[in-house]
């Protein structure tokens, strides 16, 4: 009866050490697995081969047994040293321990499975199927004290790590304990057994007492595990998402029930109590609905989820916003080992993020009246680039002015003129704003914008010239607005002059009052050419820098060189008609005609060119470039240049 109690209790234990191995291995995210899962191998081992000597009846069959049971008992107690040392993160380097300590367990081994034939591990032994418990009666040998020595050093130092572990951590200190009795069981047992075989006897020494420690030992494994507190066994997300913890975390199982959390986890949601732990987190009644998107990810098959953000409220907490993230821990080979929840408060964000999107939303209300929506951005995301202070760029300006303003301003009152303004500068800011402009100023119905600044554009020039030829289509419809509205007397035309080159654009004035302005010559070029329209009766003058730019994508006529005021150099200009691609046939022959005229002039046939800029007027009568060239070249019959003229014509007006 003894003994058919015993086989039931150490085929109970194999059993039990078979699952604990199962769930180390589907539920276990530590690497610390690893030496735990060899404990419960060896153990298995001794286990087993205990069972087999009291159970086969033979002699042969006792010698298997015992051989297996020492391959367990050899390599236990060292792997739980092992196993200890890694669980406590002791400093001392892996490889100075474990080769050393693995060696004598290997050689004894070896001796182990030739026993049989020599003297060294036992001077006699031979089969008793007459004891209480059947079995090898032996006579130890010289080298059968290491077997019993050498694991009690092993446990005696894992011991000691272990207790210095008890003595630094509040918490685990039961499991840690308990750890300690369940290695020391199965030694014990042997080492009973040892001392009670001088007493062959007597009834004491007829009972193995090993098989007792050995089923407590496993029973005191499977406890720690139950507990779910000693090897990470319940599902953790890897330490990339344990990183990510700010506050709040919750852990599930593969089926959605609650395994654990920490406590700002139950001041959230105080049903997250030991009473709560294997239900469903979905029954919870203030669970978020946000987070039940878990029930669709029980279909995902392979890797693990990306976090994603989930904002949410609780009816619960009034006033609190939170945002949650939910992962899925899986195994390698794909299987869902549980969910790892983590929350965060973030009501002070929320309010922080509100008041910034006030701001943000002010400050683009603001820019947009002179910057386009993509410059805002940038500055936005960038407000370094609002500082005090001007660097040098390559940019492009563009000066536009309203012909006779006076007569039109004396002709309305101030209510309607300030209505007109608003209806002709909204139209022509809003085309340079979706040219990525920058308005700069307005001065009356004067606009002064650039290109190339802040935002970089490569081809500034040619959006400059774009945003005029535009503005002049715009402006038949602003006329007729400004018609039905009775808000002018005289039909609106503009005046462009444009130019590029080296300004210095940046935040001038102080650091209480500062305007984000461009300056330099070839700023004032460009106001300079807008008031040059004036003489050559055109509508949009570009400096020869503005046209060597734009390539061939702009059709324009080369007007001449001029010396504005204030600025010696001269310079040639020209005359932007439209864009290439929507220039009708005419515009071409007016520009072919022109230069060939004016080709004639700069030679200094004055009679020739006199009849050039007259077929020009034939078929164009109202170009007015032509006119004002041949009423020169009238009066250079008259009143021939110097010698030494230059051909550049002097600006004598703004």
């Amino acid at each position: 009866m003894v003994l058919l109690i015993i086989r039931l209790m150490l085929a109970a234990s194999l059993l039990l050490s078979l699952y604990i191995m199962s769930v180390t291995l589907e539920r276990c995210r530590s690497e610390k697995r690893y030496g735990f899962l060899y404990c419960c191998v060896t153990i298995f081992l001794y286990t087993l081969g205990y069972f087999i000597e009291i159970t086969c009846g033979t002699p042969g069959g006792a010698v298997i047994g015992v051989k297996i049971m020492y391959a367990g008992a050899s390599f236990m107690a060292p792997l739980f040293f092992f196993f200890s040392a890694d669980y406590c993160e002791i400093r001392l380097p892996k490889k100075y321990y474990q080769i050393p300590m693995l060696i004598i367990p290997v050689l004894f081994y070896l001796v182990v499975l030739t026993f049989d034939h020599h003297k060294l591990l036992y001077s006699d032994f031979y089969y008793n199927p007459e004891k209480i418990i059947p079995g090898n009666v032996i006579k130890p040998g010289p080298l059968y004290l290491v077997g019993t020595f050498y694991p009690l050093l092993c446990i005696a130092l894992a011991c000691t790590v272990l207790i210095h572990k008890i003595m630094q951590k509040q918490k685990q200190r039961l499991g840690l304990i308990l750890l300690i009795f369940s290695a020391l069981a199965p030694l014990i047992g042997n080492f009973s057994y040892v001392a009670l075989s001088f007493f062959s006897k007597s009834v004491l020494g007829q009972v193995n007492f090993t098989a007792f420690f050995m089923v407590l030992s496993n029973f005191l494994f499977f406890y720690n595990i139950v507990r779910n507190d000693m090897f990470d066994l319940a599902p953790k997300a890897h330490a990339v998402t344990l990183d990510l913890i700010r506050d709040i975390f919750i852990v599930l199982d593969h089926n959605l029930s609650y395994t654990g959390s920490n406590n700002k986890a139950t001041e959230l949601f105080p049903s997250l109590t030991e009473h709560y732990k294997g239900k469903s987190i979905l029954q919870m009644e203030t669970w978020p609905r946000e987070l039940r998107i878990i029930e669709e990810k029980k279909s995902y098959e392979h890797g693990e989820d990306l976090l994603r953000e989930i904002e949410f409220t609780l009816p619960h907490r009034p006033g609190k916003n939170y945002s949650g993230w939910i992962n899925r821990v899986v195994s390698k080979t794909g299987t869902t080992l549980g969910w790892v929840i983590l929350i965060q408060d973030i009501t002070e964000t929320v309010k922080m993020t509100t008041s910034l999107k006030f701001f943000n939303d002010q400050l683009n209300k603001a820019f947009s009246t002179y910057l386009s929506e993509d410059v805002v951005k940038e500055i936005i995301d960038d407000p370094t680039r609002l500082q005090l202070g001007g660097i040098k760029r390559h940019m492009t300006a563009m000066f536009t002015d309203i012909k006779d303003f006076s007569k039109i301003a004396e002709a309305l009152s101030p209510e309607k003129l300030v209505e007109m303004l608003n209806h002709y500068l909204s139209a022509m800011s809003n085309v340079i704003l979706d040219q990525k402009g920058t308005i700069d100023k307005y001065e009356g119905d004067a606009i002064l914008a650039f290109f190339g600044a802040p935002h970089h554009l490569p081809d500034h020039a040619l959006r400059t010239c774009t945003a005029a030829i535009l503005m002049k289509r715009l402006e038949t419809e602003v006329n007729k607005l400004l018609a039905e509205k009775e808000l002018c007397p005289l039909p609106v035309f503009t005046r462009i002059g444009i130019n590029t080159g080296e300004m210095l654009v940046g935040n001038m004035g102080t650091q209480k009052k500062m305007n984000y302005t461009v300056i330099g010559n070839e700023v004032n070029l460009a106001a300079r050419l807008e008031g040059v329209n004036k003489q050559y009766g055109t509508r949009i003058i570009a400096s020869e820098n503005t046209i060597n730019e734009t390539g061939e994508k702009l059709l324009s006529r080369r007007l001449g060189w001029i010396r504005v005021v204030g600025i010696n150099k001269p310079v040639r200009i020209y005359e932007v008609l439209e864009l290439a691609r929507d220039a009708e046939p005419s515009l071409h022959k007016l520009v072919e005609l022109f230069h060939n005229a004016v080709n004639i002039f700069e030679s200094r046939q004055w009679k020739d060119a006199e009849g050039a800029f007259n077929e020009v007027l034939n078929q164009f009568p109202d170009d007015a470039p032509s006119k004002l060239y041949l009423k020169n070249c009238k009066n250079y019959l008259e009143n021939p240049p110097a010698p030494n003229w230059d051909g550049v014509f002097d600006m004598r007006e703004k």
